[in-house]
């Protein structure tokens, strides 16, 4: 795992900077009490910086990473153990030994998430060396750690959970209101003249096309899901008339993902094409649309747009606020476990996001 991927995943946690739990601290506390030591600490080692997450009888909420003992810990995947800091040619010249608090005794077992990342440790720490630390200190230390990340990854998949059913409820909400509308639009030109069967027929079809992209996420269960097809379904619902713009994707493979993935590439698609229908190529003439995908250097997915009559006042609104920016900057870019960059041109519009193919593709792809 990369130091790029661990910091990624602890920022996903949200736990840094976050309010004081009394779960973390009973588990600190109980720490301090079984292993006989001043002092038990939840360690979160960021880029720069470790912040406790959890501090009985210590009064800093964060040192230095660059001094910090927790560091060597998280490099192991068994308890790092220091007697003596003092005879430790690693931490002799540590100024938390040599100064306040004068760090003499450290065991720290590594906070090891089921993906295999290192967010920091529950460590122990006491200001007398000590003879032993031994097996059974190490099995009450590693167990309260087992108990710590399993209270992590409980609460973020609490959280993913109710970011989900946000989305679902926001999606059909979104869903049923354009199925209503489009519906009662067609009613309408069906009591009209003949001469607008083709622009009927052209809405059915849209109709149809956002139908069969939800059908698609949600036959698909816990298989995987062609990322083409995806795309195609859900853009066919942005197609217009003869002449008029279309988005095109644009891509040299396919590839299989995840029912979750393709629920957040769904919601993200059907936000840029929205978009491009208010403010952008597909609401104007002469404009094109190009979505695709590239698996080179990492996997990244892009929206491209260009204007023939520039409209920089209407594109600068696809970067402010609503929900459709929460999907665009934040849930997708999450769901994919990368990062969202947009280019707004006087000309042009550019959405990319990055992404982890173990986030996106399915589990034989990944």
């Amino acid at each position: 795992m990369s130091e790029a991927e661990r910091l990624r995943a602890l920022e996903d946690t949200n736990l840094l900077d976050s309010e004081q739990d009394e779960r973390f601290d009973r588990l600190t506390r109980l720490a301090a009490n079984s292993l006989e030591v001043e002092t038990a600490l939840v360690s979160l080692i960021d880029s720069d910086r470790q912040w406790f997450k959890s501090c009985h009888g210590f009064n800093s909420k964060e040192t230095s990473r660059d001094i910090s003992f927790c560091t060597h810990a998280i490099e192991r995947t068994d308890i790092t153990v220091v007697l003596d800091a003092t005879k430790d040619p690693r931490f002799v010249s540590n100024p938390l030994v040599t100064g306040e608090p004068h760090i003499r005794f450290y065991a720290g077992a590594p906070l090891i998430t089921s993906d295999g990342h290192a967010l920091g440790t529950l460590c122990v720490i006491d200001y007398e060396p000590r003879e032993t630390f031994d097996h059974t200190d190490r099995e009450i230390l590693r167990d309260i750690a087992d108990s710590v990340i399993g209270l992590i990854e409980k609460d973020e998949k609490l959280r993913e959970m109710s970011e989900l059913s946000v989305i679902n409820r926001e999606l059909q909400h979104r869903m049923g209101n354009m199925y209503a509308h489009v519906s009662s639009l067609i009613s309408l030109l069906d009591k009209a003249d003949l001469e607008h069967e083709e622009y009927v027929s052209r809405l059915r079809e849209k109709v149809n096309a956002l139908a069969l992209t939800q059908s698609l996420i949600a036959s698909s269960g816990t298989q995987s899901v062609s990322m083409r097809e995806l795309a195609q379904k859900t853009l066919a619902a942005f197609e217009a008339g003869a002449g008029e713009p279309v988005v095109q994707v644009v891509a040299e493979s396919d590839f299989d993902i995840t029912p979750r993935a393709a629920f957040a590439m769904s919601l993200m698609l059907h936000e840029l094409g929205i978009n491009s229908v208010k403010h952008g190529a597909l609401g104007g003439e002469g404009g094109q649309a190009r979505f695709g995908w590239s698996s080179g250097a990492g996997l990244s997915f892009s929206w491209e747009e260009n204007l023939a009559t520039p409209r920089v006042d209407a594109s600068v609104k696809k970067a402010e606020g609503g929900f459709g920016s929460v999907i665009l900057k934040r849930i997708a870019p999450k769901t994919f476990g990368g990062e969202a960059e947009v280019d707004i041109q006087p000309g042009s519009y550019r959405y990319t996001v990055s992404a982890l193919p173990e986030r996106v593709l399915a589990v034989e792809q990944a």
